[in-house]
């Protein structure tokens, strides 16, 4: 089964680097990584394609028009240009520990989908691998110096959420979700990709899998074998403040189709 690796990008080269260096010492069997690229300006789209050049697996670039951040809009851009039949999803901020792209692949079942979660580093912490680089070893160092218990919390809660859902106790809405994820090309078609209706940051993650679980698609856990660590850098204002804006409104809302009109094909009203 071809993987893609999806990663959702937008002006920051330098961390990209690096996630592009901690994929290649993964492992996993990827078949191609794809830059989902928000519009980034042309001085790093052409970083971005020297970069391209120097990776041992191929890479593609999916870039589209800059209009504010549409992370919907930029992941499913990204699953358009994917030629694999399972996809993984990443941020560019993120670096890779070794085994984790094989631990989602392993997850990889029809009806199915993996849910991950990162350890947030300290601005410490980043400056170090932005100035050491990418080894197992650094990586293996930061990931053990961050404390376990709130990936250990956010796996036993979404374990327990997806043994509630069975049986009708759980509202699939409240389901925890974000951070990395993969699933089967074909079941995220089912449900037509994220909804675009989600612009800027926020709750298009958790549309996408409470319509997931509405489409009957099983949610498991690989928040504790996939390792993924998420760099430090400041937070922008409409990224901090989410959770009070439209995004969480639309979330939300009554009636939640599971085949959104605004996402990988969209439909006529």
């Amino acid at each position: 089964m071809k993987t893609s690796v999806i990663l959702c990008f937008y002006e920051r080269p330098d961390f990209l680097a690096l996630c592009l260096d901690s994929l290649r010492d993964a492992g996993g069997g990827i078949h191609e990584v794809v830059v989902a690229d928000d519009g980034s300006g042309e001085k790093v789209v052409e970083q971005v394609r020297r970069m391209a050049d120097r990776c041992d697996f191929p890479v593609v670039h999916a870039w589209h028009p800059r209009q504010g951040p549409r992370r919907a809009a930029t992941r499913n851009n990204g699953i358009r240009h994917a030629s694999g039949e399972y996809l993984v999803f990443f941020d560019a901020d993120f670096v890779v520990l070794p085994g984790t792209v094989q631990r989602h692949v392993e997850a990889a079942r029809p009806g199915c989908f993996a849910a991950g979660r990162c350890k947030y580093t300290t601005e410490e912490q980043a400056r170090r691998i932005l100035t050491e680089g990418v080894s197992s070893g650094l990586l293996e160092d930061v990931y053990r110096d961050l404390p376990d218990e709130p990936v250990e919390k956010e796996h036993r809660r979404f374990v327990r959420n997806a043994f509630l859902r069975r049986f009708g106790l759980a509202d699939p809405r409240n389901l925890k979700f974000g951070g990395h994820f993969s699933a089967c090309r074909k079941d995220i078609e089912t449900v037509n990709g994220y909804d675009e209706n989600y612009v800027g940051w926020g709750a298009e993650d958790l549309d996408l899998a409470f319509r997931m679980v509405r489409a009957g698609f099983r949610g498991t856990s690989v928040i504790r074998t996939a390792r993924v660590l998420h760099l430090w850098h400041p937070r922008e204002m409409g990224e901090k403040h989410w959770k009070e804006g439209e995004n969480v409104r639309y979330y939300f809302r009554k009636e939640i189709p599971v085949f959104c009109k605004n996402g990988l094909v969209r439909r006529p009203d």
